[in-house]
This record gives C-alpha cells, sequence and structure tokens, in this order.
C-alpha cells in the first residue's frame, strides 16, 4: 500500500508493507505502537534527542489541555476552511504534541493530515492524540514528502524552510504562518526583563508565495498555579530574564497575560 511519505535516505516513495514502510531501495522504517514512523536518520541527527526537551513538551502538553490556546486553534481553522476541500492534503509542520493538528480534525475539515517534529517525545504524543492523522519524526528543513503534495501547511511558531515550502506546496496551495505578534506574553516579559522589546514583525515573503491575508489574533490569557510556571517552562523565557525577576516570578500565584499572534497568509502561483 502506498503512502505520502518518501524514504529520508534516496527520496523514493515509501510503501507500507506490514508495520513497516519500505522503499524501492530495502530502506525499511518501523511504525512504533502509537502510530507514527522515525524518518529522521540517526546520521542527521545534532544531538541524542533532538527539538524540544521533555520538560517543554509536557508543559506545553498541560497549557494546551487548559484550552488556554483555543482562540488561536479557532482562528487557524477559520483561515483554512474556506480553502479546503474534501481530500485535500494537509501538513502540520513542527506539529509539537499534536494540539493543533487535533483542533484541524476536530473541525471535521475534510483533509488527509500529516504532522512531522523533529522531538520523538512529541510526535509519539501527537499520534496517539490524532490517530485519524499520519505522523513522522522528521526535519521542517528536509521534509520527507514529495513535491507539490500539500494542498496547504500550517506551521505554528515553528522554524520553517522557504525552499522546502515552495516545493511542498501544490500550485495555488496555500501556507499559514502563526508568528508572535508584538506585544505577546508582554507582560511576563515586563516581570522577566528590566528593558524588555516587543517582538519584531517580518515583512519577508518566501520567493515563489505571496501574501493574501494578514491577520492579528489577540485575546487574554488567565494563568494560576502551575499553568503560570508551564507557560514558562514551554517557552524560551524558560533560558532567559534576569535572575531576580525569575524569582519574583516563581512567588506569583497568578498573571493576566495577553497572548498576541500574527497569522499570515501565502499562497503558492500557479
Amino acid at each position: 500500500m502506498s503512502t505520502f511519505w518518501c524514504c529520508p535516505l534516496c527520496r523514493e516513495p515509501l510503501q507500507r508493507q506490514g508495520n513497516s514502510l519500505q522503499c524501492a531501495a530495502h530502506h525499511c522504517f518501523d511504525y512504533a505502537r502509537e502510530g507514527y514512523v522515525n524518518l529522521l536518520p540517526a546520521q542527521r541527527k545534532r544531538s541524542r534527542e533532538p527539538g524540544d526537551s521533555r520538560e517543554m513538551i509536557d508543559a506545553r502538553r498541560r497549557v494546551h489541555g487548559a484550552s488556554l490556546y483555543q482562540p488561536l486553534v479557532d482562528a487557524i481553522v477559520a483561515a483554512l476552511r474556506p480553502l479546503l476541500a474534501e481530500g485535500d492534503t494537509v501538513l502540520d509542520l513542527g506539529c509539537g504534541e499534536g494540539y493543533y493538528s487535533h483542533g484541524l480534525l476536530a473541525a471535521a475539515l475534510p483533509i488527509s493530515l500529516f504532522g512531522l517534529d523533529i522531538a520523538k517525545a512529541a510526535v509519539r504524543l501527537a499520534a496517539k492524540a490524532c490517530p485519524a492523522g499520519e505522523f513522522a519524526v522528521a526535519s521542517a528543513f528536509d521534509v520527507p514528502l514529495p513535491a507539490q503534495s500539500m494542498s496547504a501547511v500550517v506551521s505554528v511558531f515553528a522554524p520553517a524552510s522557504d525552499a522546502e515550502l515552495v516545493r511542498l506546496l501544490k500550485p495555488g496551495g496555500h501556507y499559514l504562518k502563526v508568528a508572535p505578534g508584538a506585544n505577546h506574553l508582554w507582560e511576563l516579559r515586563q516581570l522577566l526583563y528590566n528593558a524588555p522589546r516587543p517582538h519584531e514583525q517580518s515583512q519577508a515573503c518566501p520567493g515563489g508565495l505571496e501574501v493574501i491575508a494578514l491577520k492579528p489574533v489577540t485575546f487574554a490569557l488567565h494563568l494560576q498555579g502551575q499553568l503560570l510556571q508551564d507557560l514558562v517552562a514551554m517557552t524560551p523565557y524558560a533560558y532567559g530574564g534576569q535572575r531576580e525577576n525569575k524569582a519574583r516570578l516563581d512567588e506569583l500565584d497568578s498573571l493576566l497575560c495577553q497572548a498576541d499572534f500574527a497569522l499570515t497568509l501565502y499562497r503558492r502561483s500557479e
């Protein structure tokens, strides 16, 4: 049985054979018990466990489990729903533990969903959360999928290669990029840094793509107790900020914080 995945070693199509994927050159990749496949060759890893740490993944899972980011899920679904038809293929690039993949499938969009992340622990959770999707451990800069195979690609705070995005998208396909807005988590940054600065807003457009929509999404985050600590732990702020400021943050019981996102919708030229 054919699949969309390609061999990460020779780029030949992978065929499903029992609980494995195999290419014509006999490179073989086994499915894990949770239903995902590891397509990140050991020789291409830069560390033993690349990607987010298990602590970051678990913290993000708890924050997402509290539905704090549901307004962002709703905005992503609203942006993509008018663009997708039955059978369209969608890639969640840098899918993490599958929160946004699950949101797309739960919205009953008539799609075939693929997700990949370089962190194996995250992909394991994504596959368990979204059994209807196809998930792989892989690099976003060397995606094991055929050229022009995706109707849409979504990335939420995930690094991506412009060349890979253009290669993956069908002509007329769409790329939805979710990035931090200028004032994302501003109140938290005021606590951590003595002189915080707004997030820089990139105006660059990848060659081969055109911007067709820009949409800001803002909402309040009511953070209490462990969720406040988890929000810090799931972000780069876990490793930043003045030491005395972080100690003061640890003493807080709650924080009202603004979530600020910039959604940019691109279309690949015909």
